[in-house]
């Protein structure tokens, strides 16, 4: 069907419906993510690159963070000659910079967390990439909390209380 409508051509004036919103990020004023993530690290497939001397892949387990190039100095030191040893490890790495004309980031591994899958490790890989912090609680903190045990809540307490038991 032909629309031998008048011709807009003002953008403005076009519906919401015919327009696709488009932008281009210019500058960034905060940074909001920790720039930690979880994943995996392995050698990089072209063996003959001058990068491949240097650098192993960071794959991150979130699909969100771009995956970086860290140095194999970071790595562990068997890693080149026993790649396959670390496929199911998972690493911290810290994003230090992305060049604006680089599809990887450069990141730094921070610390081997141990194999994925486990309990442990995917949970301080999850608190780490969020900020949280799971250090232990400070004397001062324990020092608040009843001492005698087992501490019981006394019956006058209880009776003020909802029962969500």
């Amino acid at each position: 069907k032909q629309d031998d409508g008048p011709k807009v051509n003002d953008p403005r004036l076009l519906s919401d419906k015919l327009l696709q919103r488009t932008a281009k990020v210019v500058y960034i004023l905060e940074k909001k993510h920790s720039r930690a993530a979880t994943g995996f690290i392995k050698l990089l497939a072209d063996k003959n690159s001058e990068l491949f001397k240097r650098c192993a892949m960071f794959s991150p387990v979130d699909h969100r963070v771009p995956r970086a190039y860290v140095s194999l100095a970071d790595c562990p030191p068997d890693f080149v000659t026993r790649p396959e040893d670390y496929s199911n490890m998972l690493f911290i790495c810290r994003i230090v910079d992305w060049k604006e004309d680089s599809n990887f980031a450069t990141g730094r591994l921070a610390k081997s967390l141990g194999q994925a899958g486990e309990i442990e490790p995917e949970t301080e890989g999850i608190l780490t990439e969020y900020g949280v912090d799971f250090s232990d609680f400070s004397p001062e903190a324990l020092e608040c909390l009843p001492q005698s045990l087992p501490w019981v809540i006394s019956p006058g307490e209880l009776a003020k209380r909802r029962d969500l038991r």
